[in-house]
This record gives C-alpha cells, structure tokens and sequence, in this order.
C-alpha cells in the first residue's frame, strides 16, 4: 500500500467516532490533521542538475543548471521573509538518466539504471552541486522551512530506497527537515493541493507504469524501466546536445526536437519519423492558448471519426502547421507509407485529442494571436477535422475538451480527504502565464487566477504549471533570434549559450491559509534591466548578445 493511502485510510477508520460527537465529516478530518496548513508553499520544477564542470573547468555539455548565484539569493529572500515555508523540489531536481556517461547503458533498451548504477550518478551529481545543497541547507535552518524531494521523469531513481536516503544524508545538517516523497507527490496536510511532475498525465510519453514504483524485475536484479519517449528523445538529444547546448532548454522538449533535427539536417529517420511525430502531436501546451474567450455558453464540436479515419495518414501531417520543422519528415514518412501503422493505432480518443488541439491552434492562427509556442503564421491555417453535422455551427467552439477530460479525470482519481483545490505540475518546462481565462471572487473582490480549471465554469480546481526554475527559450524567442540576425537554424543553435538565455527562473507561490488555499501565483525570479535581482510577475526578457 502507497503510504499516502495509508495515511488516509488511518483518517476514515477514526471518523466514525468523531461523527458520533456531532462533528461533520470536514471538522472530522481537520481534527485528524496536522496543524501546519497555514504554512508557504514555494514549488519549484525542472533545475535538472547535472555533472558539473569537466576537469578543465568548462562546463559539461549537458549540465543544465548553471544558475548557482542566483539560487542563493532566491533562497535568501525567501528566508528573509521569515514565512514558514513548505519548499517542494518538484521532479528533475536532479539529472540521473544523462546517458552519455555510459553508466547505465544495457543491451535491453527498456531497462535503466541499477541501484548501483543510479547511486554513482547521483554522487556525481551532489559532488558537482555542493553549492546549492549547502544553499538549501541554509534556507532550512533559517527558520521553520521544510523541504521535499517529489521524483521526477529524469530522477525516478529517487525511489530507490538506498538512493533518497543518499540524498537526505547530503542535508544531514538539515535532518528531520528533508525528505523524499515515496509517494511520488506531495500533498499539503488537508489534501486540498497536489504537486506533482506531470509525467504521468495521459498521453505523455515518459509515464511509467506502475508510479510511484517505476522498477522493472529481471534475474540478477531490480532496475528502473526506461519509458518509450525517454529512450526515443534521449537519443536525439545525446547526439544533438554536444553540437547544439541550449537544445533541451527550448520549452517545451517538442520544439527543441523540431529546432535541433533542424539544425542538424538529420536525414528522415525512417522507422522512428512515426514514432517522433506521435511524440510531438501528443506534447500539447494548452496553456499557450487564450482561453478566456471560451467560456459560457459555448460548446465543444463532436468530431467525425469515422470520417478522420477514412482520411488515412495524411491526417496525422495535415495535422502540423506548414511552418512546422518536423512537417517535410512527416511527408515523406507519409510519402513512404511510414504513417499507416500509426494511425491504426491511435485510439478514438487520442483523435479527438488531435483535432480538438488542430482546432484551437487553427483559431489562434486566424486571430493572428502571437501565443507562446507558435511561430508567427506564414502560411495558411491548419484545417479542422470534420464535424458532425448537428455540430457544424459557431455556438460550438469550445476546444479545450480533451485537456479538461486529461486533468479532470487524473484529478478525479488523485482525490483525498477533500476536493482538491489547487494542482501544480511541471515536466513541460513551459510555464503558465496569467491570461484572464477566469476569474475569482472572494470577499467582495474579483482577480485573475493563473492556470486554469478543467471543470468549466468553475474556479476550483486550479491546475498550474510552474515551467522549470532554470533558464529557457521558448521556440518563438529562439526563432526571432535567428531571424533577426539572419541566422540559420544550424548557426543559430551552433551559437547560442545557455548563459544567453533570458536570466529568469519561474516558480509557484500559494500564500499561507487556514481553510481554502490562497490562489497558485506564478512567480519569476529575474534580473531587471538594471541588474537588481527580485520577484516579478513576468520574465520580460529575452536573449542576451
């Protein structure tokens, strides 16, 4: 049993007797609870620390987490604010899957690391961070600060056993403060807010599939499973990242597949070019839509799948804009008849995902609306998928179905002692950005919310993504770089450093409550124009010369 369903299973056995005292079951459970709601939550996602410096003391090529001077000042304002303050690492703290130094390397390609494998990583990596372990040591010991360690995709080793208690003995100074979460997610005390990765979500290709055991047996031992799109994407980018460095740091991963096959001038890719595009027809950023426009009485189409179907694979192009970098590979997989097992293959619901992500990128396109992860248009829209005919009219347009049917129905399964109200997730590295989509009211006063909710019309629950506390560029900004200076793809990525990359580092903020949570506030750490580092509401910079 998952310790989280022990612990709330302890909860129910004690009601009946609460109740018996005239208590209702919400009193009941906060009288089970621990009194430390009324704390900070600060979420951070995605820093991916990696193995340092090589012995000349350049940085390793794949090291993603340069940012050592300004995480301590982070933490040093977050102390000075003498908050208590629950600070939840939310996934990929670490990089553990790195392949290219070779220690994890087996002849079954499904198989990952050992515990030995994944223990010597893990030195490499606390050895090549000192800094920063010390930095949060230093936070905790500020004041009534706490810290936990929620496993990611790319630090799923965590759950070995002997592997968290390595880490909780790097921060021996901070001990009975630190912990894992075993769980694979942590929760605040009345269950009201989940953090978690986000690799878990349906359709994302890094899931794995017994979480929060993500282990495989054979005969001479227990090993991490290696999920379909690490394996796939970490080929690429061990090949691509040592010609182009800040190919990963491109939000979100899809666009950095698109910008370095790019680059690269990679030939088709025969049998994985199926495999790649249903990777990248299934990273959907709904979250780079306006989605305010959408609400009430609008309603979402019913599409034609019989229809979709019958279309054959060039569906599946037609469903890339024409100034997708991956869209002459997909053709001429199409061209080899390299799509047909794919679409077989896809279930109806994963069709109606398609279109209802075709449908919201077409209006965008049409709108002319500059949105986060699409280039600007420079050609005609992406068509809609057909629609039944009692469908075929304005009244409905509401496209965000399949993502409310995503995060609704994971939500509906992660429910505890009480509704959740607040979901933070990352993995994505492309984080949410406030958009009006709806609106909050309380005592009197209405304000934005950031994120979104999967429950139409309604403001709870909150689903947001805190992007990555890492430098980034989305596909957009790296884009206009290089148009700017007439770069090509290959000298843009040749050229480009991670240090070049927009100094601003995002995170999540859910102020201190006593019953319903503060509303998520995304959050940037930046550097000003002026140089002084501090907390804004926007990143408001773009690369450096």
């Amino acid at each position: 049993m998952r310790r989280a369903d022990a612990v709330r299973g302890g909860l129910r056995v004690g009601l009946a007797g609460l109740l018996v005292g005239g208590l209702s079951v919400w009193e009941a459970v906060v009288a089970q609870l621990p009194g430390d709601v009324s704390r900070r939550v600060i979420v951070l996602s995605d820093l991916h620390m990696g193995m340092g410096r090589d012995i000349t003391g350049a940085w390793h090529v794949a090291e993603d987490f340069r940012w050592a001077e300004e995480f301590e000042p982070f933490l040093d304002t977050l102390a000075a604010d003498d908050v208590p303050t629950d600070l939840i690492l939310n996934g990929d703290t670490f990089e553990l899957v790195e392949a290219s130094d070779r220690v994890c390397v087996h002849d079954e390609e499904t198989v990952g690391c050992s515990t030995s494998e994944a223990l010597i990583r893990l030195e490499r990596v606390l050895s090549a961070h000192t800094r920063e372990v010390a930095a949060l040591s230093r936070f905790l010991a500020a004041g009534d600060h706490r810290l936990v360690l929620v496993p990611g995709d790319r630090d799923a080793a965590l759950l070995f056993p002997t592997v968290g208690a390595r880490v909780l003995e790097a921060f021996e100074a901070a001990s009975g403060r630190v912990r894992v979460a075993d769980e694979g997610e942590w929760r605040s005390a009345d269950d009201a807010i989940l953090v978690e990765h986000g690799h878990q979500l349906e359709t994302r290709a890094d899931r794995y599939a017994n979480w929060p055991f993500p282990f495989v047996e054979r005969n001479d031992g227990q090993y991490l499973e290696r999920p379909w799109g690490q394996r796939l994407v970490g080929r690429l980018y061990d090949d691509l990242e040592p010609q182009f460095p800040v190919v990963d740091d491109v939000a979100d991963a899809g666009g950095g597949v698109r910008f370095g096959l790019s680059a690269a001038g990679v030939p088709d890719l025969q049998a994985e070019t199926a495999a790649l595009l249903r990777y990248l027809l299934f990273r959907m950023s709904w979250q780079q839509f306006r989605m305010d426009l959408d609400r009430g009485d609008v309603e979402p189409p019913v599409w034609d799948i019989s229809a979709v179907r019958a279309s054959g694979p060039s569906f599946l192009v037609e469903s890339l804009p024409d100034d997708d970098r991956f869209k002459m590979r997909a053709v001429n997989a199409l061209t080899a008849g390299g799509l047909d097992r794919l679409l077989a293959a896809l279930t109806d619901d994963e069709l109606v995902m398609v279109c209802d992500y075709r449908a919201a990128t077409r209006r965008a396109r049409r709108r002319f609306e500059r949105i986060l992860t699409q280039l600007d248009p420079t050609g005609p829209p992406v068509t809609e998928c057909p629609r039944t005919p009692e469908t075929d009219a304005p009244q409905y347009e509401y496209y965000w179905r399949a993502r409310d049917e995503i995060f609704g129905t994971y939500l509906a399964q992660r429910q505890g002692a009480r509704p959740l109200a607040i979901m933070v997730h990352g993995h994505t590295h492309l984080a949410d950005y406030r958009q009006g989509n709806f609106t909050r009211v309380e005592v009197g006063r209405a304000y934005v919310v950031d994120g979104f909710s999967p429950s139409r019309n309604a403001t709870t629950p909150i689903v947001i993504n805190g992007g990555a506390w890492r430098r980034t560029v989305t596909p957009r900004q790296l884009h206009e770089y290089g148009q700017q200076r007439g770069l090509s793809d290959r000298e843009l990525l040749s050229t480009v450093q991670p240090e070049q990359l927009p100094p601003c580092y995002s995170f999540v903020e859910i102020a201190p409550y006593t019953d319903e949570p503060a509303p998520p506030v995304l959050r940037y750490w930046r550097e000003d124009a002026d140089g002084v580092w501090g907390m804004a509401p926007r990143c408001g910079r773009g690369l450096a010369e």
